[in-house]
């Protein structure tokens, strides 16, 4: 009897020290709908999830996930893609919500649930059926596809698509031009009924260069690292993004910024000219401009800092944010503490040499897996040979 006690003491604290026996427990939305706090503007959503042969590659994470299926390793992409989306659906609060789930694979896609009236046990059921297989990935078919299930729905719509957005090792599968003209396309058929929103399961650089550029080809669009929605809190407040429709609107928003290069000749007179059509100004601050692999700024920096002082005095209104930026090179957790000590370094410059009023400013720092892309960047800020340098993008909005 001793031993047996012994036994389901052990037993209780394996349990305890390891995850693999740990259960997501939601975040209740329900009040948050009682009370008006959040409002539903979606009525419909399809998941696109990915599980063609990339997904099958090794992703060690410590979201809490509950085994959905025994024919991969626990620690596989897929896995973690069926987590992610289990989470989301257990997380939905008790609305009305029109859904559905689609896979994608090898030159395949299927409809596995709805479209209908979302029951989240029988979604539940069809995420556990969802097994890996051999293949490419065929993501711009799956996003045409979900065009299709949701012609004819009424209200607000959302495509969450549930991928490493990455190519087989050494394959062009998921050819991403295909990609971009089906999610072109979707977005000329749906415009500001549709929001797009891209989980990246895993990180690849190439996988994180296509959901950025999936959702800023839409009017309305949103990326996330999954493992960045492994907590409740987080799964909650991206949840509420869906139910409530909020995704940034890039097209909209990038038509209002100007980028102007730090480097570019005569820098200074394309700022103030960008200032007085009251376009909001990004101003980059590049490699060049700061001591090699410090935080100092260079004189030439400080100069170009100065007329913006002025232009900051000029228009007592402008507020600004600061945002360090990683390059792809090097690795991200000392990227990113870099770039944060060059965004802060630029704020100080600001209040100590030029007497900028702090509440004037705020920074921030993105890193290579940050959730949070530079909202609203025009595409030139994510280019290859963008990504190639850590940058400080210094925003000024005068409005």
């Amino acid at each position: 009897m001793r031993r047996i006690g012994y036994g389901l003491i052990f037993l209780l604290m394996f349990c305890v020290l390891f995850t693999s026996c740990a259960t997501f427990r939601p975040v209740d939305l329900n009040p948050q709908i009682k009370s008006g706090q959040l409002v539903q503007k979606t009525n419909n959503f399809v998941v696109l999830l990915d599980k063609s042969a990339s997904m099958s590659a090794s992703k060690k994470t410590e979201m809490e996930v509950e085994p959905l299926s025994e024919t991969v390793g626990e620690s596989s992409r897929l896995v973690l893609a069926k987590a992610t989306t289990r989470n989301m659906i257990v997380t939905i609060p008790e609305i009305r919500l029109n859904a559905g789930l689609r896979t994608f694979w090898s030159q395949e896609t299927a409809l596995i649930y709805g479209m209908k009236s979302l029951v989240k046990e029988d979604y539940i059921k069809s995420i556990k059926t969802i097994e890996h297989v051999k293949g490419m990935t065929p993501m711009g078919k799956a996003i045409t596809a979900a065009g299709n299930d949701l012609r004819g729905a009424p209200g607000n719509s959302a495509i969450i698509i549930v991928s490493d957005f990455s190519d087989i090792p050494g394959v062009d599968d998921i050819r991403p031009a295909t990609v971009m003209e089906a999610i072109t396309k979707v977005n000329a058929d749906y415009g500001d009924r549709l929001c797009v929103y891209a989980i990246q399961v895993g990180y690849t650089p190439d996988g994180k260069e296509l959901s950025e550029q999936v959702v800023q080809n839409v009017i309305g669009g949103y990326t996330v690292n999954a493992d960045k929605l492994a907590t409740p809190a987080a799964m909650a407040a991206f949840v509420g993004k869906i139910i409530s429709g909020n995704c940034s609107r890039y097209q909209e928003m990038a038509s209002k910024k100007v980028v102007v290069l730090a480097s570019e000749p005569m820098v200074e007179e394309k700022v103030v000219a960008a200032a007085s059509e009251g376009k909001v100004i990004i101003l980059a601050l590049e490699d060049v401009h700061f001591d090699f692999d410090k935080s100092t700024l260079k004189p030439e920096a400080q100069t170009i800092l100065k007329k913006d002082i002025q232009l900051l005095k000029d228009n007592p209104k402008a507020k600004v944010r600061v945002a360090g930026y990683t390059s792809a090179a090097g690795t991200e957790a000392y990227n990113q503490k870099l770039s944060e000590r060059r965004a802060k370094a630029v704020q100080e410059y600001l209040i100590n040499e030029g007497g900028i009023a702090p509440e004037r400013l705020s920074t921030i720092g993105y890193g290579e897996t940050n959730p949070a892309m530079y909202e609203a960047a025009p595409k030139e800020l994510y280019s290859k040979a963008a990504k190639a340098n850590m940058r400080v993008l210094f925003e000024i909005n005068v409005q």
